[in-house]
């Protein structure tokens, strides 16, 4: 070892062979008698020779260590034996070998003996893996105390000597009941201030399971409740009928004053005031509303509430009642207006059936029917099937107006103008010379 503490340099063949020759001195004194006079062993076979002996040494060794750790009885013993075993190896590796290789040999050496050691450490002295005391089982909670509300329900049940299984089940359908019951006393707000008190009562009623007091309460609130409603909904209801009522009354008088534009606004707004239930009153007014539009030319609202109106009217009139047929007439007329003949056509064609059925065959308003039809046939060149139209219509207005009648003029005119457009002058000059000459026999408005 005195070698390990120079300068770590390779010494050379004739030093190696001297310390070689030293530490083989004792051993080849042991061989007997004959061996001390045979020749020194030559370094370099015998070297391998005495590094091959230490792993055997080693492998010895490792088990007396291992058979120690296991038996504490002979533990010292042992574990000592078993050290001298590994340092005599060890030692006679060191001086066998140059001195960088010695120093890497002690090196692994005290690895080796750390690990034996630590091996030796975690077997007898480790400490016992750590236990955990078992947790302890939690208590169930107890259950909470019955609500008032339920155990009335329950003796209630056993009064009427409800099964067990059947209670259970009514049990948790009263449950949930119970819980919407008691939000909406909880909404319950009286429009009568003076039953907010009453209707706490029915919320502490209710959750002390009081149910005969609780439906009492409620019985009076919603009496008292429903008495005061229908009275202020019928109030209400006169309230917007009657502004309603004056809005359209406002609207005729705009119509009178030829200010359109102003008439469809108040029309439009007593239409939307009238309360429901009022369909009837809402035709009337929608037609009004048409008109005005139609007027003031809105053609497009004006359709829009000439539709609205038809339907109310045949919805609650029937499709065969005159107002039916005046209102197929001004939807009729505002698409003639517009150039849409052919969605005028039938509108026209059904609005003459249904006056001619329920007004007669020589009412003015089939005369008026009967113009309008004729108007468009003229206007889309079927003057053929204008004609007699247009004849009959005149005839109907000669026998229900006196001479001068501005309906009446206009049937002249009319008649006339389509006879000059089928080529017979002739027929059409006493026509037109009556619709010029003669006077109104008395100031009546058209109908």
């Amino acid at each position: 070892m005195a070698d390990a503490e120079q300068d770590l340099k390779i010494p050379d063949e004739n030093a190696l062979a001297d310390d070689a020759q030293n530490l083989l001195g004792d051993e080849t004194d042991k061989l007997g008698e004959g061996v001390a006079d045979a020749p020194a062993p030559d370094i370099v076979s015998d070297a391998p020779d005495a590094v091959s002996d230490a792993p055997e040494k080693l492998v010895e060794a490792a088990p007396k260590m291992a058979a120690a750790d296991g038996d504490a009885a002979t533990q010292t013993p042992a574990v000592g034996e078993a050290f001298e075993q590994l340092a005599e190896a060890f030692m006679q590796v060191v001086h066998a070998v140059p001195i960088w290789m010695s120093v890497l040999l002690v090196v692994v050496f005290a690895i080796g003996i750390g690990v034996l050691f630590g091996m030796m450490i975690s077997r007898r002295g480790g400490a016992a893996p750590k236990t955990h005391a078992p947790l302890p089982t939690p208590r169930p909670a107890p259950p909470a105390p019955e609500n008032p509300a339920m155990t009335a329900y329950r003796e209630f049940l056993e009064a009427k000597d409800v099964s067990a299984s059947d209670q259970d089940s009514r049990l948790r359908d009263f449950a949930q009941a119970f819980k919407d019951m008691r939000q909406g006393l909880r909404d319950l707000t009286p429009g009568n201030t003076g039953l907010e008190a009453r209707a706490e009562d029915a919320r502490v009623a209710l959750e002390a399971g009081q149910f005969t007091e609780t439906l009492n309460i409620r019985h009076a609130i919603g009496d008292a409740e429903h008495a005061d409603g229908v009275e202020a909904r019928a109030a209400a209801l006169k309230s917007l009928i009657a502004a309603a009522t004056a809005k359209t009354v406002a609207g005729d008088l705009h119509m009178a004053h030829m200010d359109y534009t102003a008439a469809t606004e108040q029309f439009e707004q007593a239409a939307d005031t009238l309360p429901p239930g009022n369909d009837e009153a809402l035709a009337e007014v929608l037609n009004k509303h048409g008109t005005a539009a139609y007027q003031a030319g809105e053609h497009v609202l004006a359709i829009a509430s000439f539709e609205q109106s038809l339907d109310l009217l045949q919805r609650h009139l029937g499709k065969n009642h005159p107002d039916v047929a005046a209102a197929l007439n001004n939807l009729a007329l505002l698409h003639y207006s517009r150039g849409q003949y052919e969605a005028a056509e039938p509108l026209y064609q059904r609005s003459l059936a249904i006056d001619e059925q329920t007004l007669g065959s020589d009412h003015p308003g089939v005369a008026t029917d009967l113009n309008n039809l004729a108007l468009l046939y003229k206007k889309t060149g079927n003057l053929e099937a204008a004609e007699p139209l247009l004849k009959r219509s005149l005839e109907i207005k000669e026998k229900n107006y006196d001479p001068g009648h501005p309906s009446l003029v206009t049937g002249l005119k009319n008649y006339a103008s389509v006879l000059r457009a089928l080529g017979r002058d002739d027929e059409a000059a006493p026509y037109e010379s009556r619709a010029t000459t003669l006077p109104p026999a008395r100031n009546r408005a058209a109908e």
